[in-house]
């Protein structure tokens, strides 16, 4: 059976067999979207994550419902199939926080706010059972393998032992679930909510048991937008006034940061060497200005000198990369 056939007898079971069907936008996975439109029953999205290409729902439908038990605003599950990868799931429409705070930058403020709500509460609950760890070592060794797309494997590996050097020192006591991929292209503004429920949270499949301050550094220093600096401020200062890790919260927020930003340096690479998807590495400008700007943390300065044998990210060497796809 075709793979358009499988989706089709899987929608004929959940009821949905005569909805138009609208492709949209994918993210940097494997997966792939569709907006149902039906008559009567509404729109509703098809996730359609390939078990072939690697692609697990379980993950998804587990931190899910894990969501929704601590009151956080994620995508009703209406019906779903492991074997086949295929979910189809609640519609929070199309006002992502990065669409909105974009066009409305007087909501700016507001809206992130919210979401760190969101995360506040979600640190609340305990989270769940058998998730894998992303502690100091896991951290460490996502950055160096990740930029073996971006540095030749032995600047990789240095800057891999500097970073788990960084992050060792930090309060690794209360872990916590960090969902991993927590920016303003997967949160969705719904307007009609109240509170928390606001801000609806998107592509958490990777969620793992982290710091407390991870998920809060991937939204304040976004890889894909820019938030205004006075915003910024507030956020992180509010952020520390709330913070009771025992560890040092500039150094913490900044080492995270760092972590995170090297890692993505890679992974955008990554998505246009292996996976032909060369719009990313239009982004890899601003991911190198938010480095440098963790990096000027003094506590963080063996970081600070391996990293400056990383190559600029100059016109020249993105178009080498892209050359090289």
């Amino acid at each position: 059976m075709t793979r358009e056939l499988e989706i089709e007898a899987f929608l004929d079971r959940a009821g949905w067999s005569n909805a138009r069907r609208l492709p949209l936008a994918g993210d940097a996975g494997n997966r792939r979207y569709e907006r149902l439109a039906d008559p009567i029953q509404g729109s509703a999205i098809l996730m359609d994550a390939v078990p072939k290409l690697g692609e697990d729902i379980r993950p998804f439908l587990k931190i899910a419902q894990h969501l929704t038990d601590c009151e956080i605003s994620s995508p009703e599950i209406f019906s779903h199939n492991i074997s086949l990868g295929l979910i189809l799931m609640q519609d929070f429409g199309d006002e992502l926080l990065y669409k909105v705070a974009n066009e409305s930058p007087h909501l700016e403020l507001r809206l992130y706010r919210i979401a760190i709500d969101a995360l506040r509460e979600l640190h609340k609950s305990p989270p769940p059972k058998e998730v894998s760890n992303y502690l100091a070592p896991e951290m460490a060794q996502a950055s160096a393998t990740t930029l073996l797309w971006y540095c030749d494997e032995g600047l990789s590996e240095k800057i891999g032992l500097e970073v788990e050097n960084s992050l060792r020192s930090l309060d690794w006591s209360n872990p916590v679930l960090v969902l991993r991929d927590y920016h303003a292209q997967n949160l969705v503004y719904r307007n009609e909510q109240i509170g928390i429920a606001q801000m609806g949270v998107l592509d958490f499949q990777d969620a793992q048991l982290g710091h407390p301050l991870y998920d809060a550094t991937s939204l304040i220093h976004d890889a894909r937008r820019s938030l205004d600096l006075s915003v910024v401020n507030l956020l992180v200062k509010e952020l520390a006034e709330h913070y009771n890790g025992r560890d040092d919260f500039k150094y913490a927020f900044a080492a995270i940061s760092a972590q995170r930003n090297l890692r993505i340096l890679g992974v955008f690479s990554r998505l246009c060497l292996r996976d032909g998807k060369p719009k990313y590495l239009n982004l890899i400008p601003h991911v190198w200005k938010n480095l440098w700007k963790d990096l000027s943390h003094p506590r963080l300065s063996g970081l600070n000198d391996v990293c400056k044998n990383l190559p600029t990210p100059s016109a020249e060497f993105l178009e080498g990369l892209k050359q090289n796809a």
